[in-house]
């Protein structure tokens, strides 16, 4: 009687093994899971611009494709990289 207690008890632990090995492969196989983290611009500091794609860079959102700035104020452009001289 003891040993086909140890039997069962043998054959219940292989299963429940077997069970457990079945669902990591199963997660690891989880194509949510293996999705990067990508930080969206509602994650910044200042937030996203209208367009709701790029990240603002100020309060003001300066950067942003549709900034219009207001009445006295110009849009400044950012310089241009010097030209490369050839030898």
């Amino acid at each position: 009687m003891d040993t086909t207690i140890l039997i069962i008890l043998g054959i219940i632990l292989l299963c429940l093994v077997i069970l457990n090995y079945i669902t990591m492969l199963q997660s690891s196989q989880d194509p949510v899971r293996k999705r990067p983290i990508r930080a969206s611009c509602g994650q910044t500091t200042f937030g996203c611009c209208p367009d709701g794609v790029n990240s603002k860079i100020n309060f003001y959102g300066t950067n942003c494709p549709t900034y219009k700035p207001g009445p006295g104020y110009y849009r400044t452009s950012y310089p241009k990289a010097p030209k490369q001289l050839s030898e």
